[in-house]
């Protein structure tokens, strides 16, 4: 009992006591887990049952249902093939930490189908879930008994067994600074490998990270070239999944995105899954160039949506956000028991990395249903227990919305007619509302115990028990124990059986405001606040980004208004210290509410807003909710008086959100801009009215250095970095800075003068080359001890060779940047260690000069420089690479971040077997897993674009990149070579067998 699998293929080895008591993080799959137990059958009958009827699956379960005769094996969704491939691949893969993602719907089996996986691993990886218990503030411990995990060892010189750890990441909450758990945790786990000093030849950690996911809106499909006919099938049986779920749903608009190969057959096929749904749905094809508008057909289309679903195939090459078209549709179309339009948007790329994702939705595919067709078979024999088993049921039939209405007894129907205000009907009400709007939530016995005991006059005699006031309901609801503690826990079955029960109620007249209402403020339970937040504030993503509400609030307020305010009130009294109650009551105030239903709509919003920032004076996000309201109040209605007075208090709620982001970025959070771009915004408004020269009047200060202050700094922060390697920044950020720019900035047409930062110049000169070749007089002549002026004299110079235009020579250019070097060589901007970086980086073309600037320092120094100007506000943002080093000799080998965009994805998004054509590779080593290149004796060191690569010492080759915070080593490639070496000696030092 409690081993894992050893260092040596196919032994365990046994976990010492000590360590074993120290793994409070993790539920461990012991490789011998159930195997020395006497097992109790009818014990195990009843869990699966229990199983089956709903409750969360536990480790018996899968040990059982393979090594029991009296129970029939678990059915294995589609992904559970899919996740054992990825994870074999995933483990011969060499790099500290990888991972694979299971998107999954609630309800759909995924949390099961991830335990399926590890149980499958245990005696081949050693396999642990994550203890989801307020896992936000334990991800050091986390990373740290992860690690002793891998070692079998939590002491610094003991002994070590290494085994790569598969760990369960089953989790919806986010970190404090709205980061998803999995990117903090994996830095924590390379901090505390480093740490420790560990070097492998395989992961340390392959992170098995569960995201839940609503499929019903959209999903991006990704068609790689080279299929064979029957990954081709599988592929399209896929898309006829996705889009009869969405079909399903009662949603106005949804998307499937379906990113194909230039080479691949994506295109033919999206007209063969139209073909194939033309008796399901209306049938329509956009091809290229459309029209967003779709002014000549809309009415025609949108008043076949109100009859049928129409299914729109947009065929382009351009994968150009659909927003303006997604607009126009969803606030046209009238809501309906169907959607009106699912678009199917086909885009051809020259290029695509089918990233490594399992997805898992409340559909079957063909072998799916074949699959439970024979389960059933095996089933049959205890047919009537099986008509109680109301999930595994709604899953095998196929996830039917009738299916989850007729578990619902005339029983129960009688009782809630009959007591609708009984403790069971209301305990049964509270569980419908919550499980359908946070599937997955549950209430604890506890909380319903308590619930009772309070409850006023009761016609429940002699104080019951839980069971018995819940006995009418008793088919729908699962009990079952939670986390170490085994505290009891109560759910609905499934969340379309909650869906069918709150559709119930309201016919019943139990309207979910009076349930929600009764719901709140019951209890001080972490789990019931998590449950309310989620309910009334979490905003889930749409197709344009965040929704505008929780989707209670949304679902409620096209009923009323008031019964929003009203819950949001409750809430906000409720929940005394809890700053964001009453920031959605502001925001739905300003945002929601019709002003002539309540002319004082701005009024009650400052309050609340005011009272949220009251509550969490430190929070920047707060004190932009006032800003918000009062710049959304400004309006042509209004007196000029009262917009310049408004514009001016959201001018000062704007600069003292900025103030509180400044200091929010000193404790690592990531920087909000929003205070910098509200007061832009504001400007601009007030221009809009033609009350420009009256604010210039009005402002306290000198308004039009602040505008370019402001500007100056998007300019350079969208420049140099993004939100994430994958996501670009919101399309109207930088359309409306350069609209403030030219309102109170421009005099005239722009020119290269008014370009004055580094990264306005990189940023501008890319979209019109002209401009520099009109304006050259403005910078032709720098002073040479002009640090400004010299840097972007030769950026000037950089950009006209990338056009194959007349420029001045390296040597030249070189010449002039030493003088600057030598005269000082610290506390210059990163922008000028960057072009000393660029200019003199040593190769065959260019060996290192005796009288070269020491670029081993220059690195050091660049950095200093970046994290004294720009850390703060760009340390959780994606830096782009601005420059690349390619072949050839002089200002030619360098490369632009824009001339290459299909290698550059490759190479950002991770894909380490792309060769690049015009880069060169760098030679370099790794040492104290540290990046350097290494040439003619200088050693330089550069930051590895993914620190997971980094897994051991030795001689490595690489592209490299440049940042504003320093070299970049991309595709980072071990000597194979050595590398197969030192393998061979390591298997025979300890004598592993079936190691190639």
């Amino acid at each position: 009992m409690y081993t894992v699998p050893s260092s040596k293929d196919n032994e365990t080895i046994p976990v010492p006591t000590s360590l074993r008591d120290s793994l409070s993080c993790l539920d461990v799959v012991w490789a011998d887990m159930f195997e020395t137990e006497d097992i109790n059958h009818d014990r195990v009958r009843q869990q699966q049952t229990e199983f089956l009827r709903g409750a969360p699956p536990k480790w018996q379960n899968f040990y059982t249902s393979v090594n029991q005769r009296t129970v029939v094996p678990l059915v294995e969704r589609d992904g559970f093939n899919d996740l054992i491939q990825l994870v074999e691949k995933r483990k011969r893969k060499q790099c500290l930490i990888t991972d694979v993602s299971l998107r999954y719907q609630s309800g759909s089996g995924g949390s099961t189908l991830a335990m399926q996986v590890l149980w499958h691993f245990r005696k081949d990886l050693r396999c642990t879930r994550a203890i989801d218990s307020d896992l936000n503030t334990k991800l050091s411990n986390l990373s740290k008994q992860v690690v002793d995990l891998f070692l079998l060892s939590n002491e610094e010189r003991a002994k070590q067994d290494r085994r790569t750890v598969l760990l369960l990441l089953d989790t919806r909450e986010k970190t404090d600074n709205d980061l998803p758990i999995k990117n903090v945790l994996c830095n924590k786990l390379i901090e505390e490998i480093r740490r420790r000093g560990i070097y492998t030849y395989t992961p340390v950690v392959i992170i098995l990270n569960c995201i839940p996911t609503d499929f019903t809106l959209n999903d991006k499909m990704i068609l790689p070239p080279n299929l064979s006919e029957e990954e081709i099938k599988q592929f399209k049986e896929k898309v006829l999944q996705q889009i009869r779920l969405q079909g399903k749903s009662q949603r106005k608009v949804t998307t499937v995105n379906l990113l194909h190969h230039k080479d691949s057959s994506g295109s033919t096929l999206a007209h063969e899954v139209l073909s194939d749904l033309s008796e399901e749905f209306t049938c329509e094809t956009l091809r290229e160039p459309f029209n967003t508008d779709i002014t000549e057909n809309e009415e025609e289309l949108r008043h076949k949506a109100s009859k049928k679903t129409v299914f729109l195939l947009l065929d382009n090459k351009d994968d150009k956000p659909l927003r303006h078209l997604l607009k126009n549709l969803q606030s046209k179309l009238k809501r309906a028991d169907h959607p009106g339009f699912i678009i199917i948007n086909a885009v051809g790329k020259s290029a695509v990395r089918v990233p490594g994702v399992v997805k898992l939705k409340m559909e079957l595919l063909p072998d799916e249903k074949k699959r439970f067709e024979k389960w059933l078979e095996l089933e049959n024999e205890n047919n009537k227990m099986s008509q109680k088993l109301h999930s595994f049921n709604i899953m095998q039939r196929g996830f039917q919305r009738e299916d989850a209405e007729k578990v619902i007894t005339e029983e129960m129907v009688n009782h809630i007619e009959k007591d609708p205000k009984s403790s069971g009907t209301r305990i049964f009400s509270f569980l419908a509302l919550i499980n359908s709007y946070v599937p997955g939530s549950h209430l604890s016995e506890s909380f319903c115990k308590q619930f009772i005991a309070k409850k006023e006059n009761s016609i429940d005699e002699g104080k019951p028990s839980l069971e018995m006031i819940l006995k009418p309901f008793e088919d729908l609801t699962v009990i079952f124990s939670e986390g170490e503690q085994k505290a009891d826990c109560i759910r609905l079955a499934h969340p379309m059986i909650a869906d069918a029960c709150l559709k119930l109620l309201t016919k019943h007249n139990f309207t979910k405001f009076d349930i929600a209402l009764d719901f709140l403020g019951k209890s001080d339970e972490i789990s019931y606040l998590q449950t309310c937040k989620s309910m009334l504030v979490t905003r889930v993503e749409g197709l344009m980004g965040k929704e505008k509400f929780s989707n209670l609030i949304l679902d409620e307020v096209k009923d009323n208004a008031e019964n929003c305010i009203a819950l949001l009130k409750l809430a906000t009294d409720s929940f005394l210290a809890d700053p964001f109650y009453p920031q959605a009551l502001a925001r739905f105030y300003y945002i929601m509410v019709d002003n002539v239903v309540d002319e004082n709509i701005y009024e009650n919003a400052k309050i609340y807003a005011t009272k949220a920032i009251e509550r969490d004076p430190k929070n920047s996000h707060l004190r932009d909710t006032l800003g918000q309201l009062l710049k959304n109040q400004l309006n042509r209605k209004n007196p000029p008086k009262m917009n310049l007075a408004v514009a001016n208090s959201a001018i000062d709620a704007f600069n003292a959100e900025a103030k509180a982001a400044e200091v929010e970025s000193k404790h690592d959070n990531r920087f909000n801009n929003r205070g910098f771009f509200g007061f832009l915004q504001v400007c601009n408004k007030m221009y809009d009215m033609a009350l420009k020269k009256t604010l210039e009047q009005e402002y306290k200060g000198d308004l039009r250095d602040d505008i370019e202050a402001r500007c100056d700094f998007f300019e350079w922060y969208l420049t140099y970095s993004k939100p994430n390697i994958d996501k670009e920044d919101l399309h109207y950020l930088c359309k409306d800075v350069k609209t403030c720019y030219t309102h109170y900035l421009q005099t005239g047409e722009m020119t290269l003068k008014e370009k004055k930062s580094f990264a306005g110049l990189l940023n501008f000169l890319q979209s019109d080359i002209n401009v520099l070749e009109q304006s050259w007089n403005v910078i032709a002549n720098p002073q040479s001890n002009n640090e400004t002026q010299m840097v972007h004299y030769t950026l000037v110079n950089i950009i006209l060779s990338q056009f194959d235009k007349p420029c001045e020579n390296l040597q030249d250019l070189q010449a002039r940047l030493q003088e600057l070097w030598k005269t000082e060589e610290k506390h210059r901007s990163p922008e000028f260690y960057l072009l000393i970086l660029l200019l003199f980086w040593p190769d065959e073309a260019q060996p290192v000069h005796q009288d070269s600037p020491n670029l081993e320092n220059c690195v050091q120094y660049m950095r200093q420089s970046y994290e004294r100007l720009y850390q703060k506000y760009l340390h959780s943002r994606y830096l782009v690479p601005l420059f690349f080093l390619g072949k050839g000799s002089g200002l030619q080998r360098l490369v632009h971040k824009k001339l290459c965009k299909t290698d550059l994805d490759l190479l950002t998004e991770g894909d380490e077997n792309v060769e690049v054509s015009c880069l060169q590779r760098i030679n370099g080593e790794v040492k104290n897993l540290k990046v350097y290149a290494v040439r003619d004796g200088q050693k330089i060191q550069v930051t590895p674009h993914n620190k997971d690569c980094v897994y051991r010492e030795g001689e490595v080759s690489f592209y490299l990149g440049f940042t504003i915070e320093g070299p970049v080593a991309y595709n980072i490639s071990y000597d194979e070579n050595k590398l197969i070496s030192e393998l061979c000696d390591l298997t025979a030092r300890l004598g592993v067998r079936g190691m190639e």
